[in-house]
């Protein structure tokens, strides 16, 4: 989920015309695996689907990236993404990607930079393609014990550099994108099922999927209006479980993830954007859908086309739809576990 401050022109339109009225929720729209789960019984539920272990190893990312902006897939599913031209200094996890031991993938995506020069240094030229200079590495870091040992004890498990051509420059210069995927392999004690169990969406009618998508996002929003923590609830709790699980988290940690979504739901003056200006996008292999913005804003890029506004946030839910096996496309979309 994505939330940062609105701007002040933002805030007087919602002085002027705030809204906050409940709307009727068409729960055929928005199927769950979890009907069973609410607002009262989430933290506990959650906590009990955590199993903790002598060790619980955790993965992490280390990047470094030179002229490009970078989107990261563990196992086709989005980990990562960074449109602009600093580097992050600390590891980035990416045990919620893996569902199992075994070979995992890892695919990076280049893009070009841009105006990032002259928005940052005030002067230089749009940057269309990639360059000669452009570079990428990524190391892939495994810590026992849930990441509780110091630097010292981290394990490289791979490294991986981008390609340059036989006159040292990059091997997609002049390229408006650029993309590369490699093997790493993984040990973890639990195992989730995740998304693995969907239908290739790409198979089926175009125009029903994006249609049963837009209603189950367009549902989603009037969670927020209606405050209804206990349908939000029920539908995150799949995701939320794969997470919990893969990062051992602790009771104390998920009472600070329900209090987040109790703090969402709790702004004031909603109003919920309508959906526009977005791409179909497929991710696990073709088995979950995402409503992607087409803005390339820094503050929208790469985020779902559902917009919530209130009166202190924009709140971006991230909302990744899935098909379980031997269900119907007629009978709607599910949020992925």
């Amino acid at each position: 989920m994505k939330k940062f401050i609105i701007t002040f022109s933002l805030a007087i339109l919602f002085t002027a015309c705030g809204q906050e009225k409940k709307q009727s929720i068409n729960i055929n729209n928005m199927n769950t695996n979890y009907p069973d789960i609410n607002a009262k019984n989430f933290e506990q539920r959650l906590s009990n689907a955590v199993k903790h272990f002598e060790k619980e190893p955790m993965y992490y990312m280390r990047i470094n990236k030179i002229n490009c902006l970078v989107e990261i897939l563990i196992n086709d599913y989005p980990v990562h993404k960074d449109y602009e031209l600093s580097n992050y200094a600390t590891p980035i996890e990416i045990n919620h990607a893996i569902l199992k031991s075994g070979e995992q993938k890892l695919t990076y995506r280049l893009y070009p930079i841009g105006n990032l020069l002259k928005e940052n240094y005030g002067e230089g030229d749009n940057v269309s393609t990639l360059t000669n200079n452009t570079s990428i590495s990524i190391s892939i870091i495994k810590m026992d014990n849930n990441g509780k040992k110091t630097l010292e004890d981290e394990e490289i498990i791979i490294k991986n550099s981008s390609l340059n051509d036989a006159k040292g420059n990059f091997i997609g210069s002049g390229k408006p994108y650029y993309e590369f995927t490699f093997p790493f392999n993984a040990s973890v004690p639990y195992e989730n099922v995740g998304w693995s169990n969907g239908e290739d969406l790409t198979k089926l009618d175009q125009k029903l999927l994006e249609q049963k998508a837009r209603d189950f996002y367009n549902e989603y929003g009037k969670t927020y209006l209606n405050k209804d923590a206990d349908l939000q609830a029920s539908l995150n709790f799949g995701e939320e479980k794969r997470n919990a699980i893969a990062l051992y988290r602790r009771s104390s940690e998920i009472a600070e993830l329900w209090k987040e979504y109790k703090s969402d739901l709790n702004e004031k003056n909603i109003k919920v954007l309508p959906l526009e200006n977005y791409r179909m996008v497929f991710f696990g292999n073709n088995r979950i859908l995402f409503l992607q913005s087409k803005s390339l804003q820094l503050e929208y890029r790469g985020y779902g086309a559902l917009l919530v506004q209130s009166e202190d946030f924009n709140i971006m839910p991230g909302i990744y739809l899935y098909l379980p096996e031997g269900k119907k496309l007629e009978d709607g979309l599910y949020m992925i576990n």
